[in-house]
C-alpha cells in the first residue's frame, strides 16, 4: 500500500512540473566590490624615519595601496603616500615615512585601491612607529684603555668615554678571560637577548629577564637590551655585537628617546626574497636595515590630488573629506 502511495506522489509530481513554466530568479550581483583591507601591516623604526610594510592583496586587480598616519590609534588618518603595484608580483610592498622624527610616535594604516578607484576599509591592526637614533661605536678594555672604555648611550652619539665617569652606561672587560659588557652606573640594567643575526630582529624590550651580575658575555652576532633609568623615567636601548676581540668590543646602538617607550624596531612578519626591488630590503649582513627601498623611493613623495582623512572608531570606520 504504502509503495503504491509513492508511486501516485511522483506521478503527481511530475505532472505539475512539466505542466508549468519554470520560474527562473535573478538575484543581482555588484559588478565591482572594493579590495579587502591589506593584511600583516607592520613597522620598523628606522634612525629619525618609520618603514611601513604589508602584505600584497590577492585581487588582481589591484592597481596601488594608500599609507596614512594619525596620532593615535582610535582617531583620524591623514594621507600621507601612495604605492603603486605596477607590473609588480611582490608578496609585500614597503613605503618610508620621511617627515616623522626620533621620539615622536606615529599611528600607521594602509588601503588598497583598484583600477576602478575603489579603496579599501583600512588595515585593522594596530600599527604605530617611533623613530630612534643608532649608531656605531668600539669599546677597549677598561683595563688597558680605560679613557676609551665606556659609553653613555644617552649621549647618541658614537665617542667613547672613561669607563668610570658617573654618566658611563655601560663598559667592555675583555682582559679577565671572558669579554664582558657591563653596566656601571646605577640604574642600569642589560641581558643577552640571544643571537638574531640582524639588528633589527628585535621587536619590543623586555620589562624583565635583566642580568642579576648587571653583566653580559659579549658573543658576535648577539643582540643585548639595556634598560636605564633617566630623570625622566624608564628608556631602553639595545645593542649588536658584530666584533669582540679581549682587546675591544663593536657594536650597532639603537637608543629610544621617549621615556617609558619599548619600542626599538618591530620586526617582520616574514622576509624578502629574490630580487623584485618592490620587496622591503632585508639586509644579510651587520646592522641596520637598509633605509629606502626602492619603492620608497619612487613613492616617498608622490603627487596628492585629494587629501582624506579617515576617522576609526570602536565600531565602524568611516571616511570624510579634509
Amino acid at each position: 500500500m504504502n509503495r503504491l502511495m509513492a508511486a501516485a506522489t511522483i506521478i503527481i509530481l511530475l505532472l505539475i512540473s512539466c505542466g508549468e513554466k519554470e520560474r527562473v530568479v535573478e538575484v543581482p550581483v555588484p559588478a565591482n566590490c572594493p579590495p579587502s583591507a591589506p593584511r600583516n601591516v607592520y613597522s620598523i623604526n628606522l634612525d629619525g624615519t618609520v618603514q611601513i610594510c604589508w602584505w600584497a592583496n590577492q585581487e588582481s586587480d589591484i592597481e596601488g595601496y594608500d599609507v596614512y598616519r594619525g596620532a593615535s590609534f582610535y582617531g583620524q588618518y591623514y594621507y600621507i603616500g601612495t604605492v603603486l603595484v605596477g607590473a609588480s608580483t611582490a608578496w609585500e610592498f614597503c613605503f618610508e615615512d620621511l617627515e616623522t622624527a626620533n621620539g615622536v610616535r606615529h599611528y600607521y594604516a594602509v588601503t588598497a585601491f583598484d583600477d576602478g578607484g575603489l579603496e579599501s576599509d583600512l588595515s585593522y591592526e594596530e600599527v604605530s612607529g617611533t623613530p630612534r637614533p643608532e649608531g656605531r661605536i668600539t669599546l677597549d678594555d677598561f683595563a688597558s684603555l680605560p679613557a676609551n672604555a665606556g659609553y653613555d648611550l644617552s649621549s647618541l652619539s658614537n665617542v667613547p668615554q672613561a669607563y668610570n665617569l658617573s654618566t658611563t652606561d655601560i663598559f667592555f672587560s675583555g682582559s679577565t678571560g671572558v669579554a664582558l659588557i657591563a653596566a656601571y652606573r646605577a640604574g642600569v640594567e642589560i641581558q643577552d637577548y640571544g643571537y638574531v643575526g640582524d639588528f633589527d630582529a628585535i621587536n619590543y624590550a623586555p620589562v624583565e629577564g635583566w642580568s642579576p651580575s648587571r653583566s653580559v658575555e659579549a658573543i658576535a652576532g648577539h643582540c643585548y637590551v639595556a634598560r636605564l633609568v633617566e630623570t625622566d623615567g624608564y628608556h631602553y636601548a639595545k645593542l649588536y655585537v658584530t666584533a669582540v676581540t679581549g682587546s675591544y668590543v663593536t657594536f650597532w646602538w639603537a637608543y629610544q628617546t621617549a621615556p617609558g617607550n619599548r619600542d626599538l624596531a618591530p620586526a617582520a612578519p616574514g622576509s624578502g626574497s629574490g630580487n623584485d626591488p618592490s620587496i622591503s630590503s632585508r639586509s644579510s649582513m651587520p646592522g641596520p636595515k637598509t633605509r629606502t627601498t626602492t619603492l620608497a623611493e619612487r613613492s616617498a613623495i608622490p603627487p596628492i590630488v585629494e587629501r582624506v582623512a579617515w576617522t576609526r572608531d570602536d565600531e565602524s570606520e568611516q571616511r570624510t573629506t579634509g
